[in-house]
């Protein structure tokens, strides 16, 4: 009877040493997929952030793209002004020209006048 006390004492200690093992796997199991549940979570929250940047980035390529075609628009209507602009002076430098020589003509006549 003493022996089979020991034989039942040890099987009883090998099932709770067994179910402590069980329970500690278990834990760990649960843990292991928390933290891989996470790590996905966070990977997939990392790949709509980057969807959304790269939709964002072409909306913003397409803006610059028009921005850019605006400033050529602009430098070439810049161009014209100055093309203009010099044009205009010429023809003030031209009628400063004439009049000076108009207002020496009649100082001339004046004075052929006055003799």
């Amino acid at each position: 009877m003493d022996s089979e006390n020991q034989g039942v004492l040890q099987t009883v200690s090998l099932l709770s040493v067994a179910l402590i093992a069980l329970v500690m796997g278990v834990q760990k199991l649960i843990r292991d997929w928390r933290t891989t549940k996470a790590e996905s979570d966070i990977i997939s929250i990392m790949h709509k952030e980057i969807e959304r940047m790269s939709t964002q980035n072409s909306t913003l390529s397409i803006e610059l793209g028009k921005l850019q075609e605006e400033i050529i628009e602009l430098n070439n209507q810049i161009s014209k002004l100055n093309i203009e602009n010099n044009r205009l002076q010429e023809e003030i430098s031209t009628l400063t020209l004439e009049l000076n020589n108009f207002k020496k003509l009649t100082t001339l006549v004046s004075k052929k006048d006055v003799t």
